[in-house]
């Protein structure tokens, strides 16, 4: 494979990327349990156990043990998300877009001249959510408009070395692309004392671009055990800017009363991406045997607590549909809460060009009963997936790789989750319903060089 025939593989890549990056992924959060399908055949855990060059985001150190290779992905992702507002007379909604495609690309080659340094990277589909629901009965509610879709993708390059004959080092830069649309609107409201009208409307994203760093270790222990660890910085983003028109939020639930954008304007949503950390313990019981261990630590709280939508609002304190208060911000509250993910994969080795693999990954959802409300529209529930996976090599060079992945469906009913300013009319709990599970499989072509 020449030069030019990996160019032209990267061109197909991010063509690929712009066409089918709609997102509706979720899972760990909206995170992918893992990128490309040896990962997902591990179920994610692969922090002490590299061997493509996705290792770029998961462990960059992996990336100077994985040898010269390119590594090419494709995941049909298929979520099943739900809506119940029936507690207030409506109906439920599992409308909507199934099916979305999720490319990778990565390559590492050695560096400088040397064998013991490697470079490499790609640019990976990693993360998104959100829901495309028909306009359904929302009951008491009036009608019910809910569309997002967060997209989230990154380009990683990056270095690693062997530094003794046991450590090895990397660090990658991480260049980042997200886009963040949300509109969710009740219409035509029949609660006693409601207003006829509440909406959130930020569909014309521009999209806008982040930076951030992965460090990676990886340690031998013995000639059958290796750890490693790696951490990735916050990814900090610009502001993305939503040029709305009036009344694009409209009656917007704050703590302290409704707001309302009553002119058009420029408005600014401050929304990073959040640290994390993971440890790995991979070991072999025998020599065809692998099985690995990762726990990984999500910061959600931290970036998607509550998020900051700037710009100039009218608040409404008394009740009375007029503003009486102008202020320079809303805050957006999803609530999530920071997450703990717990992973184990294993392969074992059938013959020297056939390798199998299962993996079961488990992180409570970063939302609870108290943010369902808050989470129509974003309905990251899925805790527990199941992983099926397998290599098969063809001569020294070319390889592929297959995998499935299953999200068991998870349910959550709301509990005193109905936003302060409408409490007095419809109570403190909800009882709305929302669920997601999922459906995926992969599909990785790889040249070995």
């Amino acid at each position: 494979m020449d030069l030019r025939r990996i160019g032209g593989l990267l061109v197909l890549v991010v063509t690929f990327t712009l066409i089918g990056s709609s997102s509706a992924w979720a899972t760990n959060g909206y995170q992918l349990i893992a990128v490309g399908s040896y990962q997902k055949g591990m179920a994610g855990a692969t922090t002490a156990a590299p061997y493509d060059a996705m290792s770029a985001l998961t462990n960059p150190a992996g990336m100077a043990l994985i040898g010269s290779r390119v590594d090419f992905n494709m995941e049909m992702f298929n979520p099943n998300r739900r809506a119940d507002l029936s507690s207030f007379g409506g109906a439920a909604n599992e409308g909507g877009s199934r099916l979305y495609g999720v490319p990778a690309i990565g390559w590492t080659a050695p560096a400088f001249n040397r064998t013991d340094v490697y470079f490499g990277g790609g640019m990976y589909g990693t993360s998104g959510l959100g829901v495309d629901y028909d306009v359904f009965n929302a009951g008491a509610f009036g009608q019910a408009d809910i569309y997002t879709a967060i997209q989230f993708w990154k380009m990683a390059p990056t270095v690693a070395g062997r530094v003794t004959d046991r450590l090895t080092l990397g660090i990658a830069l991480n260049a980042d692309y997200q886009s963040v649309e949300i509109n969710e609107a009740f219409r035509s409201i029949t609660l006693p004392g409601a207003p006829p009208v509440v909406s959130l409307n930020l569909s014309r994203s521009p999209g806008t671009f982040g930076l951030g760093t992965t460090l990676g270790a990886m340690y031998k222990v013995s000639d059958r055990v290796d750890v490693g660890f790696a951490y990735s910085s916050q990814q900090y983003f610009q502001n993305t800017e939503y040029r709305l028109p009036s009344g694009a939020v409209t009656n917007f639930p704050q703590a302290t009363g409704t707001a309302t954008n009553a002119s058009a304007g420029r408005f600014d949503l401050d929304m990073n991406f959040p640290q994390q950390w993971a440890l790995g313990v991979a070991a072999r019981p025998v020599d065809r045997w692998l099985v690995s261990f990762d726990l990984k630590w999500i910061n959600w709280a931290a970036t998607h607590d509550a998020v900051k939508l700037k710009g100039t609002f009218g608040l409404d304190t008394s009740g009375d549909g007029v503003a009486d208060q102008t202020i320079d911000s809303i805050s957006l509250p999803f609530g999530w809460d920071n997450q703990w993910v717990f992973a184990v994969g294993t392969q074992y080795q059938v013959t020297d060009a056939f390798a199998v693999r299962a993996g079961f990954n488990h992180a409570k959802a970063p939302i609870d009963e108290a943010d369902v409300f808050n989470n129509l529209a974003f309905p990251a529930v899925v805790e527990d997936h199941l992983t099926l996976g397998a290599t098969y090599r063809f001569g020294d060079h070319w390889e592929m790789s297959g995998a499935y992945k299953r999200a068991l469906k998870n349910e959550l009913t709301g509990k005193n989750d109905i936003p302060a300013p409408f409490q007095p009319l419809a109570g403190t709990n909800s009882n709305a319903k929302i669920s997601m599970d999922q459906h995926s499989v992969g599909v990785q072509i790889s040249y070995r060089f």
